[in-house]
């Protein structure tokens, strides 16, 4: 069984338990690299044509302005295919109550028919918002399984839970 850890991420300026702080390592790869180790699979860094800034309030104005337009940022390293992976774990931040932009762009680019999603958001408020009802409307074919919502202050404690829902 193939697995593969796409997954968006970012570093720089980011809310943490209401304070802007400057992370080395955004939220979401520390996730996707526990995932990893505890699954073996690859890891997949969605990585934006247009770097997004480190400075948290340019980000967060870029990241409302995709929301609102329904933006498809590029992504450099697209893949040109995923069909050789039978499970992909989906991470994310909770942006605007939602996948970024850059999300919906990946979903796009392939066909995720027959394929078992399992998506984990790190937050700092809410959870996966209307993420897991948006990724439900737009994974039609796919075994979308029940998500992993974490708070990005705790993902560095977050083992034994994030263990527990990767063997689910």
């Amino acid at each position: 069984m193939a697995i593969l850890i796409a997954y968006f991420s970012k570093d720089g300026g980011n809310s943490v338990d209401g304070l802007t702080q400057n992370l080395e390592k955004g939220n979401t790869e520390v996730v996707a690299e526990k995932i990893a180790k505890l699954t073996g699979g690859e890891l997949y860094p969605l990585i934006p044509v247009e770097p997004y800034s480190s400075n948290y309030l340019v980000t967060t104005a870029r990241a409302k302005k995709e929301a609102e337009e329904g933006a498809f940022p590029a992504i450099a390293n697209l893949k040109k295919s995923i069909a050789e992976y039978d499970v992909i774990y989906l991470g994310f931040p909770n942006w605007y109550r939602s996948y970024p932009r850059i999300i919906a762009t990946f979903l796009k680019s392939y066909d995720f028919t027959g394929k078992t999603i399992k998506p984990f958001c790190t937050n700092e408020e809410g959870a996966f918002g209307i993420g897991e009802l948006e990724l439900r409307a737009t994974l039609k074919g796919a075994n979308l399984k029940e998500g992993y919502a974490v708070k990005g202050s705790e993902v560095d404690n977050c083992d034994l839970e994030l263990s527990a829902w990767v063997n689910k």
